[in-house]
């Protein structure tokens, strides 16, 4: 039987090579896109000519009524039922305390710890046994960087839900875990990482001396999703070049 793994926000980025990856490792593997859905194609394209197998589904996540809807049509896909959940998909606009807005607040809230949440409650039949449900929290949930207090207050809530969904979805044999990366080079963050400035600030208290690639993290959550880790749940992984040291 095909392995089957959903992840969102695998249009670009983290959740793109983690696409990449599981399909590399036999899954196959339902791509989400919210807004771009030229370049989810491109990583559909990518992963058959691999030759894996890929199909894709679309819902903007900053839409309160997107989780219930994009759950069905997954769920529609996996008659066979889902093995992997990749809870990726995240915005990060500026958000320090003093000029967050409340319609940046509530943007934050929905797409990165609402969706989530309530993905998860969606698709909790579709999961088998032994399935591996695997979010992607941050090191700002973890350590003060940047002006996103916004943003991190949501992963930190997404934290706190891993340990939460892994006590509730034990009894079923289904794992649920999370990886925290530091900062890596995806999107708009791709190009101010690589200036003078940016890779100092990066890397200074990291003992990894370089940037953060996508496909350095999407190795630890394609391993989380991995029988490898069948004894690992109700924890947050930091996937960050030893910046917590």
């Amino acid at each position: 039987m095909t392995k089957t793994a959903f992840v969102t926000g695998s249009s670009q980025g983290i959740g793109a090579a983690t696409a990449r990856t599981l399909a590399a490792e036999g899954y196959r593997v339902i791509v989400h896109y919210g807004g771009n859905r030229d370049k989810a194609e491109a990583v559909v394209r990518d992963i058959e000519m691999a030759g894996g197998a890929a199909q894709l589904v679309g819902g903007d996540l900053s839409d309160r009524q997107t989780p219930a809807r994009l759950a069905a049509e997954v769920a529609a896909l996996c008659p066979d039922g889902l093995q992997a959940l990749v809870l990726n998909a995240a915005v990060m606009p500026p958000s320090d305390i003093a000029t967050c807005d409340e319609e940046t607040f509530d943007r934050i809230f929905t797409v990165n710890l609402r969706a989530p949440f309530f993905l998860l409650q969606a698709l909790s039949p579709t999961l088998v046994e032994g399935a591996s449900v695997v979010f992607v929290s941050s090191l700002t949930a973890r350590r003060v960087t940047g002006g996103v207090a916004g943003y991190a207050t949501m992963k930190g809530g997404v934290e706190t839900l891993v340990r939460r969904a892994a006590h509730e979805f034990g009894p079923r044999w289904i794992r649920v875990n999370a990886v925290a990366p530091g900062t890596t080079a995806t999107g708009p963050i791709a190009a101010w990482a690589e200036t003078p400035q940016g890779f100092e600030m990066t890397t200074r208290d990291q003992a990894l001396k370089r940037i953060a690639q996508p496909d350095d993290i999407a190795g630890p959550i394609a391993f989380l999703c991995s029988d490898a880790a069948r004894w690992i749940t109700g924890t947050v992984i930091p996937v960050d070049g030893g910046a917590l040291l």
